[in-house]
């Protein structure tokens, strides 16, 4: 089968790898019908995260068709369609009982060398009876593929922010996560979401969103979020960039006893907390890695009532064969582009 391999910085390659097998009895092969480029992706792609091997399949944003079964599967049967989490988690252990399959003693990482990756014709899924969630027919792959990944990341960010009805929340970066968070954050009805960035068509789709686009390299952020929260500063501050300026930046955004919620891949090993300014004005800081299982279904559900269409965040859709190019534009920004995704298909 064909599948985007990493080879070295800069450098992805489609080419012919061995076609996945069922290995465990909870596996399933899963057809990709479409996979997307991820901001993580990227971080291997342009040499941030420091991965030195190569030849390796990318990818861990899917949908797709089951085509094959483990012996112990019983909630899932070929033809389903079926949207999958980042991680493949056990569903059995301490944590993704407690609801935290992102600490899952046995979990395992699409991509990034851990398991084959879904920017391919076709990926295998351990663990698939947690793992997977299935998807109605009526939902498009690009209305749900985002559960899997980075829409289930900006609810959880959001929802750890734990945002009440009235409060003004700044989120700091309109990346797709940022832009999944802001449409997050619009559903515990705050009296404002400040989205702060300085990509116009990024701040575009803020602005399509619900959110108020604060082009941060026009006005003074910190200034917006008082004007909008008389004086104070913003009740919550969410933060979908990870790097160390957009996490800074956050205390200067947030009121005296407000929250601080972090999910943008911070993949540097030390940041200078400001731990004396935290402790005098009680704030309270979050971080983590989202357990996607937790909220995928929750959010299927919204979706197909109509409430919110997580599409819309799509700028380019091509072939697999392309997806090279893809890597090319999504990183350097190019054409617009906001949001990749490939069809290994067709």
């Amino acid at each position: 089968m064909k599948a985007a391999t990493f080879q070295g910085p800069l450098k992805v390659v489609v080419q012919d790898v061995p076609d996945p097998k069922i290995q465990e009895p909870n596996d399933v092969i899963l057809k990709v019908t479409t996979a997307g480029i991820c901001g993580s992706d990227v971080h291997a792609y342009d040499g941030r995260m420091n991965i030195p091997a190569t030849g390796w399949s990318m990818g861990h944003e899917y949908i797709g068709e089951v085509v094959e079964t483990g012996s112990a599967i019983t909630n899932f049967k070929p033809g389903d369609r079926a949207v999958g989490s980042f991680v493949a988690s056990c569903g059995e252990c301490y944590f993704c009982k407690t609801g935290w399959p992102s600490q899952c003693v046995k979990q395992q990482f699409f991509g990034f060398i851990m398991l084959g990756g879904a920017q391919a014709e076709y990926l295998r899924v351990p663990n698939a009876h947690y793992t997977l969630e299935k998807v109605p027919d009526a939902l498009s792959d690009e209305k749900a593929i985002f559960t899997g990944d980075i829409f289930s990341t900006g609810y959880f960010c959001a929802d750890r922010g734990e945002i009440k009805p009235g409060d003004v929340v700044a989120v700091v970066g309109s990346g797709p996560v940022g832009l999944f968070a802001q449409m997050s954050a619009l559903m515990f009805e705050p009296k404002a979401v400040l989205a702060i960035d300085q990509m116009p068509e990024r701040l575009e789709m803020s602005k399509r969103i619900g959110a108020v686009p604060v082009d941060m390299s026009q006005v003074d952020p910190v200034a917006v979020v008082k004007e909008h929260s008389e004086g104070r500063g913003a009740d919550v501050v969410l933060e979908a960039v990870g790097i160390a300026p957009s996490l800074e930046s956050c205390f200067r955004y947030v009121r005296a006893a407000g929250t601080i919620s972090a999910v943008g891949m911070y993949t540097e090993p030390e940041f200078a907390f400001p731990m004396f300014q935290s402790f005098l004005r009680d704030i309270s800081f979050k971080i983590g890695v989202c357990p996607v299982k937790r909220y995928m279904g929750k959010l299927l559900g919204e979706i197909a009532a109509g409430k919110v269409d997580p599409s819309m965040i799509i700028t380019h859709t091509m072939p697999l064969d392309d997806a090279a190019r893809g890597y090319d534009i999504f990183h350097h920004r190019k054409e617009n582009c906001i949001k990749v995704v490939l069809k290994p298909h067709g």
